[in-house]
């Protein structure tokens, strides 16, 4: 490219940055974009916290601690790579309406790597365990989380997720935390 034609470039390029539309309010959250985990933040004293199994020192409370660098952990063989699906569940002191539920993949930084879920399901449960819906999930991003906005609100009882693939590498699995809106 010869002298003259690169300065036009760049500010052909500059200007056509400087004149972009920004992008509207009304767009759907990013996945990794914060959730104000208002309903568990509110309820945190009352809930009801099972998992199907857990790592010695890695509790499930943890996934509700507010601290998305303490993990959960299960226990070492439960793991999508071994044929079992671990599960985490909270269940509310009274039916609630949720627009949104965020699951943050492990941040543990002693174990950053190998531990995470790369597809889960998000089940919304009544006051009677029936199911109300179900929702199938990939994780995305770089540090793939799980982001389930609701297209309206929903009232339910409990959440459990899932694991349902993992990354095939340590025999367990990791979540940093369980945010809910």
């Amino acid at each position: 490219m010869d002298r003259f034609a690169m300065p036009l470039l760049v500010s052909v390029l500059l200007a056509a940055h400087l004149s972009a539309a920004p992008v509207p309010k009304s767009v759907k959250p990013v996945v990794g974009e914060t959730n104000t985990n208002a309903i568990v933040k509110a309820h945190r004293e009352k809930l009801t916290l099972a998992a199907s199994s857990e790592w010695e020192n890695w509790p499930v409370g943890h996934l509700f601690d507010g601290n998305e660098k303490t993990s959960w952990y299960s226990n070492n063989g439960e793991a999508p790579q071994n044929g079992r699906n671990p599960t985490i569940k909270v269940t509310f002191p009274e039916n609630l309406s949720v627009k949104r539920i965020t699951v943050l993949v492990n941040r543990d930084p002693q174990y950053l790597e190998g531990y995470f879920v790369l597809e889960g399901k998000i089940e919304l449960l009544d006051k009677d365990d029936k199911l109300i819906a179900s929702h199938d999930l990939k994780s995305a991003g770089e540090k793939h989380d799980f982001d389930l906005v609701l297209t309206k609100l929903t009232t339910l009882r409990s959440v459990r997720f899932t694991a349902t693939k993992d990354e095939k590498r340590m025999g367990c699995v990791g979540l940093g935390e369980f945010q809910i809106e």
